[in-house]
C-alpha cells in the first residue's frame, strides 16, 4: 500500500474546512447529516472543529439488489430528525458517480430543507453520472485508479480505522481478499 494523505495533510485539510463551515453557518444553526457507514471519521474529525451549533443525524442508504449496482435506491435508516426549514450540511467520505448524492439532495429538498451543502472528504469527477449539487466543502479530489483504504475508506469492510488514506496495489487487493 501507497500513502495518498498523510496524517498531517488530513488534519490539516479538515481544519480549513472547518474554518470555512463555521464562517459561512456563522449565527445559522446546522443540521450536519452523515451518509454511513462511510463519513464517520471524517465526519468526527470536522465536527469537533466547527464553531457554533451543530444537530446530527445519519442516513443509510442502499443502492444494491441482488448483490449488484442498481439506480434503486433504498433507505436502511432515515433520519430522525425533522428537515423542514433547516441549513443542512450533507457530510459523506466520496462522491464517485453521484448517484446516492443525486438521490439524498432530492429527498433532502423534498422534505423541505432551507438550504443544503454538501461537504465531502473525497472528490471524484472522473466517474460523475448524475447530475447532482456540487459539494461546496472538499477535502481532496481523486481520480486515480487504484482503489483508496482509511480514514473511513473500507474494502470489504475493514480498514476504515487506518489513520491515513492509502492507495492499494493489486497485490493488496489480493492479500486483502485472503484475509
Amino acid at each position: 500500500m501507497k500513502v495518498l494523505y498523510t496524517r498531517d495533510q488530513i488534519d490539516q485539510r479538515i481544519s480549513e474546512l472547518a474554518e470555512e463551515i463555521s464562517r459561512d453557518y456563522e449565527g445559522k444553526d446546522i443540521l450536519a447529516i452523515g451518509l454511513l457507514k462511510g463519513c464517520t471519521v471524517f465526519m468526527s474529525h470536522l465536527l469537533v472543529q466547527i464553531k457554533g451549533s451543530v444537530e446530527i443525524d445519519f442516513m443509510t442508504i442502499s443502492s444494491y439488489k441482488h448483490g449488484s449496482r442498481s439506480e434503486n435506491f433504498k433507505f436502511i435508516q432515515d433520519l430522525d430528525t425533522e428537515v423542514a426549514g433547516r441549513d443542512v450540511l450533507i457530510i459523506e467520505d466520496i462522491i464517485d458517480t453521484g448517484k446516492t448524492m443525486a438521490f439524498t439532495v432530492k429527498h433532502l429538498e423534498a422534505r423541505g430543507a432551507k438550504s443544503i451543502e454538501i461537504a465531502t472528504f473525497v472528490d471524484k469527477t472522473e466517474r460523475r453520472s448524475a447530475e447532482t449539487k456540487k459539494p461546496k466543502y472538499i477535502g481532496f479530489h481523486y481520480d486515480e485508479a487504484p482503489f483508496i483504504i482509511g480514514f473511513g475508506f473500507d474494502f470489504g469492510g475493514r480498514y476504515r480505522n487506518l489513520p491515513e488514506v492509502y492507495q492499494m496495489e493489486e497485490q493488496d487487493h489480493k492479500a486483502a481478499a485472503k484475509a
